[in-house]
């Protein structure tokens, strides 16, 4: 219990425990030069939003982000639908600074 709560503070890059659901790819879309990889993740017979946003730079260097929400929809598809709309809200709502590191001194 405490090796789960540790892994989510080290957030995104950690090390996956080994009874951690498989996270397949559903559905990859384009949205505003973004690339929207669609993972829904299985939570107790329901699928939580999940995913990860990829931009590729002008210097060929591929930026992305991976998120995860604690909405979880009763059926896969909608699951799909509803972590595309939220990836592309994200998008929308942040513009460039998507990407920026909020620990990296301007």
């Amino acid at each position: 219990m405490l090796k789960k709560l540790f892994d989510a503070l080290r957030g995104p890059g950690s090390s996956a425990s080994a009874d951690e659901p498989h996270r397949e790819v559903a559905d990859t879309v384009e949205y505003k030069g973004c690339e929207i990889v669609i993972t829904p993740a299985p939570a107790g017979g329901q699928y939580r939003i999940s995913g990860l946003i990829r931009r590729a730079r002008e210097d060929g260097e591929v930026q992305e982000l991976r998120f995860e929400r604690s909405d979880v929809l009763p059926d896969r598809d909608s699951c799909i639908d509803m972590t595309r709309t939220k990836a592309e809200r994200y998008i929308d709502e942040q513009g460039d600074r998507l990407f920026e590191d909020p620990h990296r001194p301007a």
